[in-house]
């Protein structure tokens, strides 16, 4: 049994699918099912079910999975450990990440300090969050969605405070502040359905007794900004950027409660490399000593202790 067969056979118990693996694996799709094929001669036992042009895990294919998955984990630890026992100073971090806008300027920060280190990064969705535990691969999660799984640790880095955002000339853009309630009837625009952030701010109406007219929904930040600022629509939005900046009226909810905690999380039993553990320290720091604030109150990091 080889590492290669095994790494092949997890691409395509992911797609489900022999010549979409083929193409993702940059090989011939008959090469690939003789690997497959080999496999399941070495085990002794079929590990999908195969119908036509479709495959599918059986359960012996579930149960090797797991135990795959489990191997590759380790070696991939394996092999960061050694590099950090050798003092190799280069590093890789793989980041969740659920908004680049809060960590953009850290980022930029840190890798002017250590060029040397790589960064892999995409953004989380509501399924990442999920099946956060079985995502290996991730060093750290830069995420305002609490984290509910146990075997998790985390440092909340700022408290960001949460607005109701219309355009100039809306007729509330005059108000110091406002009870959520008072726009139910409003047009929303947000973050599309499912994703982390658009659930807790339906969450946050919900507690106002109402369910937002979605007549938006993006996954950029800028497009939600540019669409309240043509009219489209309200939109409830974090402090990270100032209204003058947005060129948009940004009013604090008094009712509900209106924050949320941006937190760095990691699962406690996986190793990290000198890099990884200098990236957190760093971005805690950050938060910490740059006096970062957020919103109009200028609210700092809050730190555990």
């Amino acid at each position: 049994m080889e590492l290669l067969q095994l790494k092949y056979f997890l691409t395509v118990a992911k797609l489900e699918h022999m010549t979409k693996a083929a193409q993702e694996l940059r090989i011939a799709q008959p090469a690939l099912s003789r690997t497959i094929q080999r496999l399941e001669e070495d085990l002794g036992v079929p590990l999908f079910d195969r119908k036509a042009r479709q495959i599918r895990l059986n359960p012996f294919g579930k149960a090797f999975e797991a135990k795959v998955k489990a191997a590759i984990h380790l070696l991939e630890e394996g092999r960061r450990e050694v590099e950090d026992l050798s003092g190799l100073k280069q590093g890789r971090i793989y980041l969740a990440v659920m908004n680049m806008e809060q960590v953009r300027e850290p980022l930029q920060k840190f890798l002017a300090e250590h060029p040397e280190v790589n960064f892999r990064m995409f953004q989380s969705s509501m399924e990442d969050f999920e099946n956060i535990e079985t995502n290996q691969e991730v060093d750290f999660y830069l995420t305002s969605f609490p984290i509910q799984q146990e075997g998790f640790s985390e440092i909340p880095l700022v408290t960001e405070k949460l607005y109701l955002a219309v355009p100039h000339g809306h007729k509330y853009a005059n108000r110091k502040a406002i009870h959520l309630s008072e726009v139910s009837a409003e047009p929303f625009v947000g973050y599309k359905e499912n994703s982390p952030l658009r659930m807790m701010n339906d969450d946050l109406c919900d507690k106002a007794g109402f369910r937002p007219k979605m007549v938006c929904e993006t996954e950029d930040p800028a497009s939600i900004a540019e669409l309240v600022r043509s009219g489209f629509g309200v939109a409830i939005v974090g402090g990270c950027k100032s209204g003058e900046e947005m060129n948009l009226v940004k009013l604090p909810i008094e009712d509900p409660a209106s924050e949320r905690i941006f937190r760095i999380a990691w699962q406690k039993d996986r190793y990290l490399s000198q890099a990884a553990v200098a990236f957190r320290d760093f971005i805690v720091t950050y938060f910490r000593d740059e006096e970062y604030t957020i919103g109009s109150e200028g609210r700092k990091a809050l730190m555990l202790r």
